[in-house]
């Protein structure tokens, strides 16, 4: 940042500044990026302050220019000139120039930094007005976001950009936030591959797992000195705690990566395939796992991300297997096979099966020839979930390996072992623990819903929740 002597540009009795190399964060609400604001923020020259809306202000001043300098205008109320007259460029920069100038000189900071939502869609503009301008391009797996959006608005979609999503889809949340993250991250994506030379890319997965790296590697992106230590002095006070922002940052004191992977529990089938396809397209640009139609349904990815050396030890893996070796594990302890390790849901179901009698083989006897299984996962990533496989016909529990392939079986109903617990106490009535995806009902064939229904209350039958009522659907 320069103190601009210009006399076109000097106001009587105020200084004036000009700044040439702003950096933006392009962005999508619940992204993180409230999080790399307070990291870029720590640096000892960048100011990133709460979400300004500046690159919109922009927008909003070429089209006012542009009508002033008799300009065309875009035949779309909202979108900016098809041309913008190098005055209105002028008139533009000089009033970001005072605004944002003033700003850096009471932080006592030398370049500006900006993350407003949406500001994808105004890049080429910002690039016209700050021709050295930066782009950091942050994204973060789709169902995260999808899970993060519901979490932020238990009542209802609204803010972050979500409205006009859910005014098109208002029976349905997820197909609504599903449609938010491929608009956003194809509009970021589509910048980065335009202006490569001015983008960065940050994912939220890298950025709480290793937070100084990830800093070292934007700060050498942006020509800054290094500045060790970021991921703690950004909770300091003098982080600016005003204006839009997560709500959860004001009471957090350290990065971790306790929200990765929370999207496993959202139910995919509300997505209408097309976009599915379009979430898939994006997630192999990015680096993210697919959501396929097993999302959800098996104990969760110790990790969201894909990497060429993760494929290649996949590829390895599988050619071990094909030749009869086996292949490494990685991480966490694995349950011994016939031993149990959730011990109250293995007691429950023994106890279950020892209780089979001639009413129970009355109310559920279609279902006796069945197996299932039962999986809990732990809330600690690096131990393996734990499967019991129940066969209905043998009268026995076992438990399996959790690292292998998952068992044959008719049905399965996954769920942390957190949730199981408080289904069996008695804590949350197991029906609203299935209809919030806690625990969530895999069916392997298509039984359909008399089916799934009879088999879930015999699973609760089974469990002794005499609160579910054990009536048959008929």
């Amino acid at each position: 940042m320069q103190k601009s002597t210009s006399p076109q540009t000097a106001i009587p009795g105020e200084e004036s500044w000009s700044f040439a190399d702003p950096v933006f964060v392009l962005c999508c609400g619940r992204s993180g990026s409230t999080l790399l604001r307070f990291l870029l923020d720590s640096h000892p020259d960048l100011a990133c302050p709460p979400e300004t809306n500046l690159p919109a202000l922009c927008a909003q001043l070429a089209t006012v220019w542009s009508l002033i300098e008799g300009a065309p205008l875009s035949g779309n109320r909202g979108d900016e000139p098809p041309v913008i007259p190098e005055p209105a460029i002028a008139g533009i920069r000089h009033t970001m120039d005072r605004m944002v100038g003033s700003y850096l000189s009471r932080r006592g900071k030398k370049r500006y930094c900006d993350k407003s939502l949406g500001t994808a869609r105004y890049a080429e503009l910002l690039l016209r007005v700050y021709p050295e301008a930066r782009f950091i391009c942050l994204y973060r797996h789709p169902m995260d976001v999808v899970a993060s959006g519901l979490e932020a608005c238990p009542w209802g979609l609204n803010g972050y950009g979500f409205d006009p999503y859910i005014a098109t889809t208002p029976g349905n949340s997820i197909m609504a936030m599903a449609r938010f993250w491929v608009d956003n991250a194809a509009a970021i994506s589509a910048v980065e591959k335009q202006f490569a030379d001015r983008c960065h890319r940050v994912r939220y997965e890298d950025m709480v797992d290793d937070p100084e790296s990830v800093a070292a590697g934007l700060f050498e992106f942006l020509d800054l000195p290094p500045a060790p230590g970021v991921s703690e002095s950004c909770f300091s006070a003098e982080r600016e705690r005003f204006g839009p922002g997560d709500h959860k940052i004001w009471y957090t004191s350290a990065i971790t990566a306790d929200s990765v992977g929370r999207g496993w529990s959202i139910p995919t089938g509300m997505i209408a395939p097309q976009v599915t396809a379009a979430i898939n397209e994006l997630a192999a640009d990015l680096g993210y796992l697919p959501v396929g139609d097993d999302w959800g349904t098996t104990e969760p990815p110790a990790d969201l991300r894909i990497t060429a050396d993760e494929s290649a030890a996949e590829e390895s893996a599988a050619e071990e297997s094909a030749a009869g070796r086996p292949s490494p594990t990685v991480g966490g302890d694995r349950p011994v096979r016939g031993q149990p390790d959730h011990q109250i849901l293995w007691e429950r179901l023994q106890a279950g099966l020892t209780r089979i009698d001639d009413r129970f083989a009355e109310q559920w006897g279609e279902c006796l020839a069945e197996t299932f299984v039962t999986i809990s996962l732990p809330s600690d990533p690096a131990r393996q979930a734990t499967r019991y496989r129940v066969d209905l016909a043998a009268r026995t529990v076992t438990a399996e390996d959790g690292t292998a392939e998952l068992p044959e079986s008719d049905w399965d109903v996954i769920g942390s072992a957190e949730a199981w617990d408080s289904v069996i106490d008695g804590r949350t009535n197991m029906s609203v623990a299935l209809r919030a995806c806690r625990l969530r009902y895999c069916d392997i064939g298509d039984a359909g819903q008399f089916a799934s229904d009879a088999r879930i209350a015999l699973l609760a039958d089974l469990l002794g929740l005499t609160a579910w009522n054990l009536s048959r659907t008929s």
